[in-house]
């Protein structure tokens, strides 16, 4: 088992934040994991990497605790959050400092992925802008070649070339063998690379899709009309009309989106498919 949740809690003093949360994922792929903010995407990572400890419940990495620090977990565990510190060296230079934490660190892929970000080596990183700073981030995060890769809200601060340069570095991720989840509230911007989607509403995974159940279990269609009084899909006004959703095995004619299928499953309450939910 790769990760594995069971009635997972946790809060911030009074705050419930996690309500309860059961999980896993058993196979290598790119997970997007979604929720409104302050709803516990960045908490359950923290959990994952053992950088903080659950109230009650049980979680397990690489079937580790994450909590007990293992050395063997550490090493192949890399968590990236979403504002993470990193000294005012080079990229290079911190690699090669910190490299050799991760025995399968890849540094002709980080320095391949620092080119195709298009930022400099050598350069310090309290020299450049903040989208350079999170290309280098992403770069030795990618380069690390970890089992487990956890990214926080990883593609803030990418412009358009730096974004798909990013998805283009986590397919080959995959293909390495990684398990890669990303919590994102962005979920146009990581669609084209998921595997499975979790959602996580109200402290718990409100569902646990593998996209390609999903895009044979809902239809999308494009209509000029809101849906009649008492229809049980979803629909959402998008330029030229309404972005309907229905789980009823009607046809669909329009393209599948993931964010509005978020939506609908979220403030719809559309049903789910059964042999997609990962429990």
């Amino acid at each position: 088992m790769i990760i594995q949740a069971n009635n997972l809690k946790h809060s911030y003093g009074s705050l419930k934040v996690l309500d309860g949360v059961n999980f896993s994922i058993q196979e290598a792929g790119i997970t997007g994991l979604c929720a409104p903010n302050g709803e516990g995407k960045t908490t359950l990572l923290k959990l994952i990497a053992g950088l903080q400890f659950p109230g009650s419940g049980t979680i397990t990495a690489l079937d580790q605790i994450p909590q007990d620090r293992p050395l063997d977990l550490l090493q192949r565990l890399y968590f990236l959050p979403s504002e993470p510190y990193f000294p005012k060296w080079s990229p290079r230079r911190i690699a090669k400092y910190y490299a050799p934490f991760y025995p399968n660190f890849n540094h002709e892929l980080f320095e391949e992925t620092l080119k195709e970000f298009r930022v400099e080596a050598n350069k310090p990183l309290n020299r450049v802008s903040f989208g350079q700073k999170r290309r280098a981030q992403l770069a030795f995060a990618l380069a690390t070649r970890t089992q487990v890769l956890l990214l926080d809200e990883p593609t803030i601060g990418l412009d358009i070339q730096g974004k798909d340069q990013f998805r283009r570095s986590l397919i080959a991720g995959t293909e390495a063998g990684q398990t890669i989840i990303i919590a994102t509230h962005l979920l146009s911007e990581i669609e084209p690379v998921l595997d499975h989607v979790i959602l996580l509403n109200g402290g718990r995974i409100d569902a646990h899709l593998a996209i390609d159940v999903a895009q044979r279990f809902y239809s999308f269609n494009l209509s000029t009309k809101p849906l009649p009084y008492g229809d049980k899909g979803y629909a959402r006004r998008v330029p030229g009309g309404w972005l309907t959703v229905h789980a009823d095995g009607r046809p669909g004619t329009a393209t599948f989106d993931l964010e509005t299928l978020y939506l609908a499953l979220t403030d719809g309450g559309l049903p789910r498919p059964i042999d997609a939910e990962k429990r």
